[in-house]
């Protein structure tokens, strides 16, 4: 350890302040992705005194099977004033918190280089555990408090931007999914007097069903749909093809290339499967034997297994990405878009008929033959047009926010970089 190092130790201490008076009910769990979580544990019959509570700017952490899952999870609790965790979780706090910051300490805690160090210094096979001894020994560049606010502030600045994104991309998805309802399930879209002029008594356009629109009986959907509509089955507008895993024997790399793979994991929560820092690349000798399993800009991908019913968009940073066998890709879409089809598989409804259609008691499957039977609904192609009018826009504003996030999260592993360049300036406390 270099001079200027201090050893976490130094700076912080364990805290175990049990639950006695059952005084707090907020229960957290721990992820790893180093965040506090609600727990999903099952609590009935559980003694509550026995939780230890955190509050504010505490830490959290398990030392447990680090080597297996290559991370720490560890958090500081910010976003509420207290809560409870298990008792498995070491609880500590920063002692001097004029000497270290809390925030400054969980930057250095989300580095890729702490978490590999830890996994170098766990014990005990395979799962490979911490001890907290060694965790104490661990060694973090300490500058002035001027100095780490000073970083913590330009890290936030970049960490805040990129919920902002989120949470403005979950608005549109909200959005897009209501305008969704209100024309395709509720029947309620817009008709106007040069298609409907029976329907229309003025000038502003009305809803087609509360207008008094014909409905007539569809026996796939046993429910009535508008009168025009057709009913087809998913196999008959598009095709439905599966991902391939990699060939036995070889495995992917880190280093880029053409050939990125697809894999569940790196779907993410927005609407857009897009390319980023975190993807896996097929070896270019190795890609023509999985060749024909890629995707194309603008197709439909669906998880099948695992974590069932994942739905994205591929973006054109993944046109002619390799896509797992734990996924298919729904391709050369007639009467309906992309667009259309994945509103309807996150609709209620979608996600219903998904789950009636997974096989398999130990692991549940989405067979592809249970996919391409399903009854999708297509309204008139002038109603899509309408509808893409709409959507353009929405759509357009993810994938903006997307694509930003992803620079935005460089820049952050960037700063986190930065933390041990510190030394080298006259901020060192000595």
């Amino acid at each position: 350890m270099t001079s200027n190092y201090k050893k976490i130790g130094d700076y912080i201490q364990l805290v175990d302040e049990r639950n006695k008076e059952l005084k707090v009910t907020t229960l957290l769990g721990l992820s790893i992705t180093k965040e506090f979580i609600p727990s999903v544990a099952n609590t009935i019959g559980t003694n509550m005194k026995n939780y230890k509570i955190i509050r504010k700017n505490q830490f959290a952490c398990s030392t447990m099977q680090v080597r297996r899952d290559k991370k720490m999870p560890i958090a500081l609790l910010q976003e509420f004033d207290e809560a409870i965790i298990s008792q498995a979780y070491p609880v500590f706090e920063v002692m001097k918190e004029n000497e270290l910051l809390p925030e400054y300490l969980m930057m250095w805690f989300t580095r890729s280089e702490f978490d590999r160090h830890a996994c170098f210094l766990a014990v005990g096979g395979v799962r490979g555990s911490l001890e907290w001894e060694d965790f104490l020994e661990m060694p973090i560049p300490i500058p002035s408090i001027k100095k780490q606010q000073e970083i913590v502030n330009e890290y936030n600045t970049v960490v805040n931007r990129i919920k902002l994104n989120e949470q403005l991309n979950q608005k549109l998805e909200e959005t897009a999914q209501a305008l969704y309802k209100h024309w395709f399930v509720d029947f309620e879209f817009p008709v106007d007097s040069e298609r409907h002029p029976e329907l229309v008594s003025g000038s502003h356009p009305i809803g087609y069903k509360s207008s008094g629109g014909k409905m007539v009986y569809n026996e796939e959907l046993d429910k009535e749909i508008p009168e025009g509509w057709e009913v087809e089955s998913l196999s008959s507008i598009c095709q439905i093809k599966g991902g391939k895993r990699m060939p036995s024997g070889e495995n992917l790399i880190s280093i880029k290339n053409n050939h990125p793979y697809i894999k569940v994991a790196d779907l993410g929560t927005s609407k857009y499967a897009t390319l980023n820092d975190n993807f896996e690349y097929v070896p270019k000798e190795v890609q023509s034997k999985i060749s024909r399993y890629i995707v194309s800009t603008g197709d439909l991908i669906i998880s099948i297994v695992g974590t069932i019913g994942i739905i994205k968009v591929i973006h054109k940073s993944l046109n002619n990405a390799n896509l797992t066998e734990n996924c298919v890709k729904i391709t050369n879409l007639e009467s309906i878009s992309s667009g259309y089809l994945y509103h309807y598989l996150n609709s209620k409804e979608g996600k219903e008929e998904i789950k009636m259609r997974n096989v398999g008691a130990v692991q549940a499957k989405l067979p592809i033959y249970n996919i391409e039977s399903f009854d999708i609904l297509c309204p008139e192609s002038k109603l899509f047009e309408k509808y893409k009018k709409y959507m353009t826009p929405i759509d357009s504003s993810i994938e903006k926010s997307q694509i930003e996030n992803i620079q935005l999260n460089r820049l952050k592993v960037l700063l986190l970089s930065k933390m041990t360049k510190v030394e080298i300036e006259k901020e060192i406390v000595s």
